[in-house]
Order: structure tokens, then C-alpha cells, then sequence
């Protein structure tokens, strides 16, 4: 079997070693057992050959080979963002590490502080998504303080971020958009478990029981759309049979009074149970008809899923995300990208791509999930986080 390290083209497992190494990955914001941070990341790094462990809330389940150091969920969006950071901080204080890998922008916040208590180690700090613009979009927010709120998180997190030694992004645009000297992309691709999971409990297209699946949380807008794409879907295919998963309590009242009969609301689900779920669907849906700024910097996680579980795939088009499928060469026919549009076109095209399945026996999912196999899987960006890991020691051993 090939290590971690093989995966990446010209990679040498011996020089990507991080054997002996410390790593603090903490995350305020995150759940501990968050799937980028804890079953991708923290343990390919554990592949790697480091001592691990995650640093954060731990609410869902028992963590598995990797240790978690716990400290309390934030009470409030206030506490978050205030007083989280540092109750990480102190969890860790007598902690060594190599490494420290900080997973939320207001964990920044004590990177000043941080960088005087550990002298010699490295800070990493991951992006996750586009933070600032996301103020513009947050319902927590009155209106009239959103564009003042996103300039001066902007500035902040550029600031704070430049006494990181390097930048971990999930796209272009968002490495870009740090001044940062060390950067990488790590694309928050489908884990080989998940394909491996999802081949072996995944049925046939044809003999599939849901014609369509939604996987992932939304906000009220998006909510309202999805269920006028739900009904128009209904509408095309009586009969047909819908699943939602990962319907947050408030959705769930929300929609519950306007789903058609045949859908069914599936509340939070283990990601481990996700394979299956969705090997049980012919088509994944993506529904982002509002393209806000935040959003053109992103790669919606659910697309690669959806094809890791060989679901034919109707989503929005998002500019990061054509790109990935353009390079992939995957097939229009197989993934049906919507620029914007209105409920019935999203509707259509599941109602398109099912009937290609029925009528000619096509298996578009199955093609998708080979390209997914070839170009989206989560080891290859372990394997760049390793070598970045190891440029980062070797400039420390080299002063």
C-alpha cells in the first residue's frame, strides 16, 4: 500500500515525514471532530507520521486515534469570537508544539501573545471561507452595520494574519487574498474513505429509492428556494421521491409546512452515515442562485460528495468551481451547471438527467465518481500541507 506521501506527484515519503513532530490544531469556531479539520486533516497529519491532536469543542461523538483536548462550547456568537480564542489558548499552555494550526480568523486574535508564550514554533492559519464578506450576508447583523462590520474584519484578519509564518487555503482566491510570503491551496476535496465507503454500500442509478438529495445547512433565503425547487420538482414528477439532509431544527419548521408529499427532512446526520445516504440518490442538488462575493471565492463541498457517491449533480454555477470541473473534464451531460436561474430550472435539469437514467440506462453518477477518484481526492492536498510543514521546520533548523 502507498503512504500518504506518494500521493503527491514527485513527492519522496521520506522527505515528507513529519515524524517526531508536534501539531496543535485548534479551532474555536469548529466543532472538534469538524470533518476538514479532524478526519482530513489532523489525520493524514497523523499519516504523516506526527503527534496530533485537536484543540476544541467536542460535542458529537468520541474521537477516534487522534486526542482531543476539550474545552466548552461558546454559549453565544459573542463569547465565540471574544472569549473562545483564548480558552483554547489556555487549554494548550503547556503544550508543546512544532506546529500550531489555527482554524478560525478570531483565533488570530492571540497570535501576538501565542508567538511570544511558543518562540520557536510555527503558526498556520487555515481559511476557510471569504470571513469578511460573510458579514455581508449574516443574519445575526443589523443591515445597516454590515459594510462597516466587513471592512474593519477585512483589514484585522489581513493584519493579524501577517504575523502567521504561513497561509492554508481551501481556493485561489482566498490564498490571494492574504500578503503572506508562504501560502498553499488545499482543496477541501472527498477523503479516500468516503469513496471507499461509498463504493461498497452505494446502489446501482436505476435502483436507487431517491430521485434527488440536498445535503448541508442553508440559510433562510436559500431555505425558501430550495423548497420552490422541491415543489416545481414534485410538480414535473409525480411520484418522485426527495430527501433533505442536515436540516438545522429552524428549517425544519420552515419547510416542513411547505415540502411536497414523497420528501422527507433528515435532521443532523454523522458524517459517516453520508455514503450511504447518498448512494441511495440519483441526483445531488447545489442550490447557490445568488452569487454573492463570498461565494466566488468558494468551492461548494457537497458537489464533490455528491459525485464521490456516484450521484449525477445539478448545482450553480460558481466561478471556482467550473474551473475544478473544466480541468477534471467532466461532462455537461453528467453535471448540469445553472448560472443563477429560477426553481424550474433546477428542477428541469434533475427531471432531464433522471430520465436519461431511466429511458437510455445512462449511469451519469458512476462516470462523475470516476473522474471525482482521479482529481478530488482530500490525500493529495494532505500531502501539500506536509511539505509545507516541512519547509516551514527546515527554515526554522536553517537559523
Amino acid at each position: 500500500m502507498r503512504s500518504p506521501a506518494s500521493e503527491l506527484e514527485g513527492g519522496c515519503p521520506a522527505a515528507l515525514s513529519l515524524s517526531d513532530i508536534d501539531v496543535l490544531v485548534i479551532t474555536s469556531g469548529h466543532e472538534a471532530t469538524d470533518q476538514r479539520i479532524y478526519a482530513k486533516q489532523a489525520l493524514s497529519l497523523r499519516q504523516f507520521g506526527a503527534n496530533v491532536a485537536v484543540v476544541g469543542a467536542l460535542e458529537h461523538r468520541i474521537p477516534g486515534k487522534v486526542p482531543v483536548l476539550s474545552v466548552s462550547k461558546p454559549s453565544s456568537r459573542f463569547i465565540r469570537f471574544l472569549f473562545q480564542p483564548w480558552r483554547c489558548l489556555w487549554a494548550v499552555r503547556k503544550c508543546r508544539a512544532d506546529i500550531i494550526h489555527f482554524h478560525d480568523p478570531e483565533m488570530l486574535a492571540t497570535l501576538p501573545l501565542a508567538k511570544l508564550w511558543w518562540p520557536r514554533t510555527k503558526f498556520v492559519y487555515d481559511v476557510h471561507e471569504d470571513f469578511a464578506n460573510l458579514m455581508l450576508i449574516s443574519d445575526w447583523l443589523p443591515w445597516w452595520t454590515k459594510p462597516f462590520v466587513k471592512v474593519v474584519t477585512n483589514a484585522v484578519e489581513k493584519a493579524l494574519a501577517l504575523l502567521a509564518d504561513a497561509i492554508v487555503a481551501v481556493t485561489p482566491p482566498l490564498a490571494e487574498k492574504f500578503p503572506n510570503k508562504e501560502r498553499i491551496v488545499a482543496y477541501n476535496y472527498v477523503a479516500r474513505a468516503f469513496f471507499d465507503e461509498a463504493e461498497k454500500l452505494s446502489l446501482e442509478a436505476h435502483k436507487r429509492e431517491f430521485d434527488l438529495v440536498h445535503l448541508g445547512t442553508l440559510n433562510q433565503r436559500r431555505v425558501h428556494f430550495l423548497t420552490d425547487v422541491l415543489k416545481e420538482f414534485h410538480r414535473l414528477r409525480p411520484g418522485a421521491r426527495s430527501m433533505v439532509i442536515g436540516v438545522s431544527p429552524e428549517n425544519e419548521k420552515v419547510m416542513h409546512e411547505s415540502i411536497p408529499d414523497g420528501c422527507i427532512l433528515i435532521g443532523t446526520t454523522p458524517y459517516e452515515e453520508i455514503p450511504k445516504l447518498l448512494g441511495n440518490a440519483k441526483v445531488g442538488l447545489d442550490v447557490h442562485p445568488w452569487l454573492g462575493p463570498h461565494l466566488k471565492v468558494a468551492v461548494p463541498v457537497k458537489v464533490c460528495e455528491y459525485m464521490g457517491a456516484g450521484c449525477a449533480v445539478v448545482s450553480s454555477c460558481m466561478p471556482i468551481l467550473n474551473h475544478i470541473l473544466e480541468e477534471a473534464g467532466v461532462d455537461s451531460n453528467d453535471l448540469r451547471l445553472i448560472d443563477g436561474g429560477d426553481p424550474i430550472d433546477y428542477a428541469l435539469a434533475a427531471v432531464q438527467l433522471i430520465e436519461m437514467m431511466i429511458a437510455k440506462g445512462a449511469d451519469p453518477g458512476g462516470r462523475l465518481q470516476k473522474s471525482a477518484r482521479r482529481h478530488m481526492v482530500w490525500e493529495k492536498e494532505a500531502a501539500k500541507i506536509a511539505q509545507l510543514y516541512h519547509r516551514l521546520l527546515k527554515k526554522s533548523c536553517a537559523i
